[in-house]
């Protein structure tokens, strides 16, 4: 059954009436492409802040962030990679209007330009058309690479972190009266420790860790406190001796020094009284070569009861507190002095089992004498003298030979006191002697570790897109409107009858304003001539629906 004609139409619409006109106007401010230039703005800002997130997150503790910064990387990649896509149909648009308005243009190329811009598989094969369309659709579709690369570019990891913290360590600026000992007799010296002290006396001879109640240290924090200590002032001399007998022809006489009393080649004390009970002091002398004759070494120092500022290191991770390594009592600070309460004869006292304790530890002596067909007689007192005795390795017998020679123990036996000082102050602080620091705090954390090899492979992928997305721009001042690959647009521009003396420079958005609002519909015309039918857009008043098989004209 054959289907009756159409009357032929060689055009659908009257024409509109325009009385105003969008003159043609080239200007590189006017006509720049704002959007798609702020898009790329905006990926480079998004980079920015890749960058920006690995930087700031890069060894800081996971605790402080709310998110983990992968979570940030992957939007700020998601939203540059939008933005990169957005430049690139921006970039197309302008670079289709720019070779339109070339010469010796083809309609092949604008098909082209369109789309390579539109179809990453026509960019790939477009051989030897390749053009800048194409090799910026290219690498802005391999941009979104950049999201697993970030995504290694941030793991966790174990970091030290070093930071300033407000932390509260309890210790005694003041010892309690009668804290470490009793008086005994007429005598008026200490005969017993106290309970407290007894168990700091055990804890200094053992080297025990100092145990310390919660401080606000997390790690390893260095600072400087006050507490309890001594200020001290030594001085050094010497005495002269001599280990050689004098004999006498047929006498040997026994009365002389170096056979009746010998010499006291090794001596370290300490004394104190109760009459000046904050005071005490230590007194060493040694023969510190192994000559048999000469000058004994004198050290005597006197230390008198203070509050002292000490370098400390706090370990918040065992709640231990101790003095810097390394360091003596000659790098405590004196803040003042302090009085210690006058001792009775007997009863408590404040330094007196301090004084006892370090006599008992330290307190020894060596003495050498002359004796004749032995030689040499060494009697000792106390442990001290062996831990710094010197012997001579040219001799089988070291006791029996004035060679034998002493170290200095004075600066161990000051580290001494200032360790079971400090011992005592801290375990006799109660909530009242709590003291608030600063602290430069070093803790080992799980940390954020930024990998900047994989930021900057993520870069490049943006990179390059960006670098090839910006010559498609160029040339958008030859373009004397803003203009779109709307259907309506480039219909316009191809003189489609349907839109007949609309204005020619008229963008997509002027065009509709003009025609939007007119029915349309793509099927077979009736054409004016061959009595065929074509396929268009037009009227729907003209339009059906081609029948399949159907031979169409042009």
């Amino acid at each position: 059954m054959d289907i009756p004609k159409q009357p032929s139409v060689s055009y659908a619409y009257l024409p509109v009436d325009v009385t105003s006109r969008n003159p043609w106007r080239v200007s590189k401010f006017r006509r720049l492409p704002w959007l798609g230039f702020g898009a790329l703005l905006g990926a480079l800002l998004g980079v920015a802040a890749v960058i920006a997130i690995l930087i700031e997150s890069n060894g800081q503790p996971i605790a402080k962030w709310v998110l983990q910064p992968t979570v940030y990387l992957a939007i700020a990649s998601a939203i540059t990679n939008i933005l990169m896509h957005f430049a690139l149909s921006e970039g197309t648009n302008v670079a289709w209007w720019r070779r339109a308005t070339q010469e010796d243009v083809k309609i092949a190329d604008l098909h082209r330009h369109w789309n390579y811009g539109n179809s990453l598989w026509a960019a790939i094969t477009s051989g030897r058309h390749l053009n800048m369309v194409a090799v910026a659709c290219i690498l802005v579709a391999i941009g979104p690479i950049n999201g697993p690369l970030l995504q290694r570019a941030s793991r966790v990891g174990f970091g030290t972190l070093r930071q300033t913290i407000d932390m509260e360590i309890k210790i005694a600026q003041r010892l309690p009266d009668g804290y470490t000992g009793y008086i005994s007799g007429r005598g008026g010296m200490p005969a017993l420790l106290t309970s407290e002290f007894n168990q700091i006396v055990n804890t200094a001879n053992t080297q025990a860790a100092i145990n310390v109640s919660t401080t606000g240290c997390t790690g390893e924090c260095a600072t400087s406190v006050r507490g309890a200590g001594f200020a001290i002032n030594c001085s050094t001399s010497t005495m002269p001796f001599s280990l050689i007998p004098v004999d006498s022809p047929g006498v040997f006489d026994t009365s002389q020094e170096a056979v009746m009393n010998g010499t006291r080649s090794f001596g370290s004390y300490f004394l104190w009284g109760h009459m000046n009970p904050g005071a005490l002091s230590m007194g060493v002398q040694f023969k510190n070569s192994p000559a048999c004759s000469g000058h004994l070494q004198l050290r005597n120092c006197s230390l008198q009861a203070a509050v002292v500022e000490y370098p400390v290191i706090v370990n918040g991770n065992k709640s231990t507190i101790e003095l810097v390594p390394g360091s003596t009592m000659f790098d405590d600070t004196v803040i003042n002095m302090t009085t210690v309460a006058l001792n009775t004869m007997t009863g408590p006292s404040t330094l007196g089992g301090l004084y006892k304790a370090l006599s008992d530890t330290y307190g020894s002596t060596a003495n050498l004498r002359f004796v004749g067909a032995y030689n040499y007689e060494l009697v000792t007192t106390g442990a001290t003298a062996n831990r710094y005795a010197i012997l001579d390795p040219n001799t089988s017998r070291p006791e029996a030979n004035c060679s034998l020679s002493f170290s200095d123990p004075s600066n161990d036996l000051i580290q001494a006191v200032r360790d079971m000082m400090f011992r005592t102050a801290i375990a006799a602080a109660n909530s009242s002697d709590s003291q608030p620091v600063t602290a430069q705090e070093t803790a080992t954390l799980t940390v954020y570790q930024s990998h900047f090899l994989y930021l900057s492979l993520a870069a490049l992928c943006t990179g390059l897109g960006w670098l090839a997305t910006i010559p498609i721009f160029l040339g958008w001042w030859h373009v004397g409107r803003t203009v779109s690959m709307s259907p309506i647009e480039t219909a316009k521009a191809f003189g489609a009858p349907t839109l007949r003396n609309l204005d020619s420079n008229a963008d997509a958005d002027m065009l509709l304003k003009e025609v939007g609002d007119r029915p349309i519909r793509y099927g077979a015309v009736a054409a004016s001539s061959s009595g065929l039918d074509r396929l268009e857009m037009n009227d729907p008043q003209f339009i059906r629906t081609p029948r399949p098989g159907q031979t169409l004209v042009g």
